[in-house]
């Protein structure tokens, strides 16, 4: 089934308007953004064989519908649109996880946090979701609807650094500390959008020399747990979640070493038990699917098995296309085996392939940016700017997308066309020069209401989807309790 509800291209001067109004009225003035992250390394190929390119898929035009941005095979959103029909019922099996694993876009938890406050409007707040514990020492972490930071001695393995020791976890970040002055916290507070928690769950690593995690909820007495495996066991590591009940509204939980060796956090969970939406921001700076691909799922597996996920999101395709020597049928081999092992540890969620949106670059590159500015236009439109100062839609991005398409209709898997939604190729230089403008100089990285104008696409293309689901599916049973 391919529907076109509430995603018309035409509607994109509507939507800019609404992401501009959202955005300025909770947030206030716009700042520039911090220069651009470096892109991570390649992650190591994976040994498989290539998935095949369909060219009876190539090209926009075999994937939008009249103009439609999202595409859903037949019942591949079906455990999303049941989780959201008993969260609105209030059900008690009513809560509904989505898991977004991505890039930068996804790292700056604005895409992710509008979704998070217009699901959460309309369906009710489940809790906050999965943070890293604290605030670990890296960089480009940024975490919205939440307080959260870290004293002492932390040291953090992050997934994609040259150097890093896995396992890096569901959000690619894995914090360690041994000595017992080192403490990481995470808060629900009064301003923040998911303002209330009723359980706190840690996820951490078990190994045969791992120490003693002491942990309180506000000012209360410090808990103890053991987190060494036994030297009788097989395994050399192991992923586990300690669940903290924290009864009332708002709380604190502080976590920190207390003897015996070192402890390894990868984050917290905040829920509110209560029937609603949890949405996970899993962004990492700089990253691709390779790299989630790569990394260690005998610790992302059951650790997204234990998040209970309706849709898992996978938010790729900006630094692939950035890349030069990029193999295509690489790329689509990593898709299928992502999905694969999606499917095999949460095999209840839908999955949605969230298209790469635009993005621009000059072929002139930095240097351009020591030339004197642009004259007022002519009556020809000539700024005096030479074509190798101007900025393109890079030629790569297309394949990048086609690729994403292809391996989700090959998957049997949803997917939503970014670009097409927010107008197409060639946009991003329009969008930095809107007032306030929609995207950030380096024309790949947006503003706080270019997010919200991606956002606002995906939200209303999957609301559209849902009533039209709600129309063929006017009960729904009892899912399993969360």
């Amino acid at each position: 089934m391919t529907h076109a509800a509430s995603q018309k291209i035409p509607r994109l001067t509507e939507l800019i308007g609404l992401a501009v109004t959202a955005s300025l009225g909770c947030n206030g003035p716009l700042v520039e953004a911090q220069p651009r992250a470096p892109i991570a390394p390649a992650a190591t190929p994976i040994d498989a064989p290539a998935a095949p390119i369909d060219a009876s898929l190539d090209g926009p035009a075999a994937a939008v519908d009249a103009p439609s941005a999202l595409v859903v095979p037949p019942g591949a959103l079906d455990p999303l649109y049941a989780a959201l029909d008993r969260a609105e019922h209030a059900g008690p099996d009513g809560r509904a996880a989505v898991v977004v694993f991505g890039d930068s876009h996804t790292a700056g938890d604005q895409l992710t946090g509008m979704l998070r406050r217009e699901l959460g409007g309309r369906f009710g707040d489940a809790g906050r979701g999965f943070v890293l514990a604290g605030r670990p020492p890296i960089r480009h972490y940024y975490q919205r609807d939440i307080r959260y930071g870290s004293d002492g001695k932390w040291a953090a393995e992050l997934g994609g650094k040259r150097g890093a020791t896995p396992p890096f976890g569901l959000a690619g970040v894995r914090a360690h500390a041994e000595k017992k002055d080192a403490t990481a916290w995470v808060e629900s507070c009064e301003q923040c959008g998911s303002d209330r928690v009723a359980r706190f769950d840690v996820f951490y690593l078990r190994r045969k020399d791992s120490g003693v995690l002491a942990y309180r909820v506000d000012d209360g007495p410090w808990q103890k747990l053991p987190t060494r495996l036994d030297a009788g066991e097989v395994e050399e590591r192991a992923a586990a979640v300690l669940s903290v009940p924290a009864p009332g509204e708002r709380h604190k939980l502080s976590l920190r070493p207390a003897g015996g060796g070192a402890i390894d956090l990868f984050g917290v969970a905040l829920e509110r038990g209560s029937p609603g939406v949890v949405v996970d921001a899993l962004g990492v700076v700089g990253r691709r699917l390779a790299h989630l691909r790569s990394w260690d799922w005998d610790v992302i597996g059951p650790q997204l098995a234990a998040r209970a996920p309706a849709l898992v999101v996978l938010q790729y395709g900006t630094n692939e296309a950035d890349d030069p020597d990029l193999d295509l049928a690489a790329l689509a081999r990593q898709h299928d085996e992502v999905i694969a092992l999606i499917r095999q540890h949460a095999p209840a969620a839908a999955i949605l392939v969230l298209g790469a949106p635009d993005m621009a670059a000059r072929e002139g590159g930095r240097a351009c940016d020591k030339l004197p500015p642009p004259r007022e236009p002519d009556a020809a439109g000539d700024a005096g700017v030479s074509l190798a100062c101007q900025w393109f839609t890079p030629t790569a991005l297309a394949p990048v997308i086609d690729v994403q398409r292809q391996a989700a209709a090959r998957n049997r898997v949803a997917f939503f066309d970014s670009l097409a939604a927010m107008g197409g190729a060639e946009q991003m230089d329009v969008f930095f020069h809107l007032e306030p403008p929609l995207a950030y100089s380096d024309h790949v990285h947006f503003t706080q209401p270019g997010y919200e104008l991606w956002g606002r696409t995906l939200f209303d293309a999957l609301m559209g989807g849902y009533e039209e689901w709600q129309v063929h599916n006017p009960t729904v049973a009892p899912g399993p309790a969360n």
